[in-house]
Formats: C-alpha cells, structure tokens, sequence
C-alpha cells in the first residue's frame, strides 16, 4: 500500500459504490461465520487496510473490539473522527510490526479481515503468512478482492488466493466467486478467501 490512498480519504465514505461494497463483504461475512450471533460478543477482530472503516463500522457492533489498522494516516483519521466505542483505530504498518499505538496487542486475533487490499499488496503470500500468525488457535481469516482474468491482471486468480492461504497453513480453506459488482454497467467479480488457524 502507499500512501496515495491519502488522496481520496476525504471523499471516501461519500461514494455509494464504496458503501455498498463494504456492505456487501459484510454480509458475506455474517454468512460465512454469524457475526451476529452470540458468540463473537466476546471476539477481537483486526480490520487490515481498514481504511475509513466502513466495515469496521459494521463489525464493531457485534464483537468485544475491532482494532482498524491503516497505513493511510489521513484514512485513519476519517475513522477515528467516527468515535466509535469499541475500535481502536490505528496507523501504521502492522505487517513490519510498525504500530506504535498498538504497543503490544498485535496478536491473539479471533477474526482478520481484508477488504479489497491483498491485492495492492506487493508480497500478498508473505502478508497472508503473517496475518495467519496473528490469530488464536481456531480463528478466521477472510479476505475479499476483484477477480483477476489472469495472473498478469489487476486483482487475484482463484488460484492465487487458494495458494496463498494453503501456504500460510491455513485450513479449512473456501476460495469462490461471491458477488458481482457492477459499475458503469461492468461487471466485476468479487473473489472471498477464508482460511481457519488449525488447532493443532
């Protein structure tokens, strides 16, 4: 990521195609795991490249705490000025473990997000690796990005992804097709990779 995404954060959350993407990976992920369900009243969850929090916002209810990490500071100041109770919103670069606000709570993740941001990434494997290694035994990475048509195209390839969370131990592994986003009458197709810490 760099710090270009500084350039849109004052406009961001104004754009109804950016709302209802966030809205969309959320209710893929209470599909996936019942989000609102009973049981994650007392999870911690890890927003990565949160930017100004449209999914946090939608998670935070339902969970003990989302801690929103950003390496777009104006992005995370968008966020912050949300004041939502239950989020610790953070700049930095979580994966070099360059979160100074964060101090020791980098670890013991129930749930790691990642809405449309591996695919920026310039090591995405290596960054799935080290998302993995931040979750409890049991916990849950999910992540969402733009379908590429191929390996050299914007995006990720199904094959991509699934590797990428193979090689980061994950099991349980979903990799699909799970939505189509359509702007200016394009469709786009929007991949989910979910992936669980074994328990072993």
């Amino acid at each position: 990521m760099t710090d270009d995404w500084n350039d849109y954060a004052e406009g961001w959350d104004d754009n109804s195609d950016v709302r209802r993407y966030a809205s969309r990976a959320f209710t893929t992920l209470d599909d996936h795991l019942n989000l609102c369900g009973k049981d994650w009243q007392s999870k911690r969850v890890l927003d990565f490249g949160c930017g100004t929090g449209l999914l946090t916002e939608n998670i935070a209810p339902h969970v003990e705490e989302v801690v929103a990490v950003d390496t777009s500071e104006n992005m995370i100041a968008v966020l912050q000025q949300k004041q939502l109770q239950n989020v610790r919103a953070a700049h930095g670069d979580i994966l070099a473990g360059d979160v100074p606000e964060l101090e020791n709570a980098f670890s013991g993740f129930d749930l790691i997000c990642a809405s449309s941001v591996c695919a920026f990434l310039p090591d995405y494997s290596g960054a799935v690796a080290v998302l993995a290694g931040l979750l409890n035994k049991g916990g849950h990475f999910v992540q969402w990005d733009w379908q590429a048509s191929d390996d050299d195209g914007f995006g990720l390839t199904l094959n991509q992804m699934k590797a990428a969370l193979e090689a980061a131990r994950l099991g349980s592994i979903r990799v699909e097709r799970i939505f189509e986003f359509k702007s200016d009458e394009q469709g786009m197709p929007v991949l989910i990779g979910a992936g669980v810490r074994n328990t072993e």
